[in-house]
């Protein structure tokens, strides 16, 4: 079987040629992809080939059997950055472009041999860069892009096998009649096989093109997903903490309202007579200032842009004023406050964070601790970390009840041994705070052996 090869050389040439020209076009439109230069590269070189193969009867043979050759197979190596630069993170090994010095080294030495010789070199460097790039497609490809990986490695398989095929044919004697324009069987298939494969060759950088597209469709949805998901979060959230601070809010104001109404309004007593009372009212609106004043905090350590401002945190002043703050609530009690003698470490945080959370703890341990007993406040350095203790010998909690402590769903109204009110917020408040500062609290409790909160803070800037 003989085919007129110069016809089919110029046909093959206007192939190459317009699926150069439309990868350029559809390159500088915007249809692209991590690689596609080198795709609209590699689609240049093999109009390039083919212009050197159909200009050959006015050229000399090594020009011929090295350029066009030469830029065939280049032209694979291209298409194989390509597709890596598309599938892959990884930087491409650059040291695989020595493979082009090499294949033309072999077509060098065999440009002088017979055309069977130069056809077997030919082939077998088409069928190794083929390869190759079916390697590349399929290698551990997602299942939901195994179909349009195979639809684009397919060019690359039928080039690979007929390439083997060709391989096979010309290792053997020597045909002296067969050349390149008296070319028979499987030489001259081949040949008809590149115009056919050609024409789907510019298929997989419009296939690459969709995925990439699709890809970016993807990515998109997971990240409107995920930030739905946080804002739903955030929102609930925020939802349910507004709802137990409002339901807090009201009883403390509320009453403090009626009970001025009731027993302050229309009686001409003076107010030293009414001691008890004023106490009371005092007592209600201080309840009202701490859960406006963890409202504010927690508003704060909300904000995404905020960031608390870091430094050495001397101890010794943050335990003296909370201490100072809940000493009225454990006096009242009858609760002794022992705090651990100096010298401090110094944690590198927020010390306004530090003392709302150290304030946040101790109240909670004076608020669940009997009447009579103490409640303990230390810090000791270990690897790095200031961990301060507070300690408590109050009613304590089971595991469930301490599960469900920094979870804000869960946030319920609990009271303290002698009747004091609360919702759990400060707690939330004091975890969020410290973890903005790069620490966190932990908490070990028992039922009837009380309560021992940690906070743990870094010694040195993170």
């Amino acid at each position: 079987m003989t085919f007129d090869i110069p016809t089919l050389g110029l046909v093959l040439l206007l192939v190459y040629a317009a699926n150069a020209v439309l990868a350029v076009l559809l390159a500088w439109s915007g249809r692209s992809f991590p690689g596609a230069w080198l795709w609209v590269v590699g689609q240049g070189l093999m109009a390039v080939g083919a212009f050197i193969m159909f200009r050959r009867p006015w050229m000399p043979v090594w020009t011929a059997v090295i350029g066009g050759n030469g830029a065939y197979i280049s032209a694979l190596l291209l298409f194989a950055h390509a597709i890596w630069a598309f599938r892959f993170s990884r930087p491409f090994p650059r040291w695989l472009y020595l493979w082009i010095p090499l294949v033309l080294l072999s077509f060098w030495l065999v440009f002088d041999e017979s055309f069977m010789e130069r056809s077997a070199a030919f082939s077998a460097w088409g069928a190794i860069g083929s390869a190759g790039c079916c390697v590349l497609l399929m290698w551990k490809v997602e299942r939901q892009n195994r179909l349009a990986n195979g639809v684009t490695a397919l060019p690359f398989v039928l080039v690979g096998l007929a390439s083997l095929v060709r391989l096979a044919s010309n290792v053997g004697p020597d045909d002296n009649t067969e050349t390149f324009y008296n070319q028979t069987g499987a030489n001259a298939l081949y040949m008809l096989g590149s115009i056919l494969v050609s024409t789907v060759t510019l298929f997989g950088y419009s296939m690459m093109t969709g995925l990439r597209n699709q890809r970016i469709m993807n990515h998109k949805d997971e990240v409107i997903e995920a930030r739905n998901r946080r804002l739903i979060e955030s929102s609930r959230a925020k939802d349910l903490f507004f709802s137990v601070l409002a339901h807090d809010l009201r009883g403390p104001i509320g009453g403090a309202a009626r009970y001025v109404r009731k027993h302050l309004m229309g009686k001409m007593s003076g107010l030293e007579a009414r001691h008890s009372e004023v106490e009371t009212l005092a007592s209600s609106l201080e309840k009202t200032y701490d859960f406006l004043e963890k409202l504010l905090w927690w508003g704060r350590s909300q904000l995404e842009d905020w960031s608390p401002v870091r430094v050495p945190v001397d101890l010794s002043q943050t335990f003296e004023r909370a201490v100072g703050l809940v000493r009225p609530s454990a006096e009242l009690k009858e609760i002794r406050l022992e705090v651990a003698p100096g010298p401090y470490p110094q944690p590198i945080a927020d010390p306004e964070s530090v003392q709302l959370i150290v304030g946040n703890l101790l109240a909670n341990a004076i608020k669940f601790t009997l009447p009579g007993r103490t409640v303990r406040l230390s810090t000791t350095e270990e690897s790095g970390l200031c961990r301060i203790e507070v300690v408590d010998e109050g009613v304590g909690m089971d595991a469930q009840t301490l599960e469900r402590l920094f979870r804000i769903e869960d946030k319920l109204s609990t009271h303290g041994t002698s009747g004091e009110r609360g919702s759990g917020m400060g707690l939330l408040l004091s975890q969020s705070l410290a973890e903005r500062n790069g620490g966190g609290i932990t908490l070990q409790s028992e039922p009837g052996k009380g309560t021992q909160a940690t906070v743990w803070l870094p010694t040195q800037n993170l």
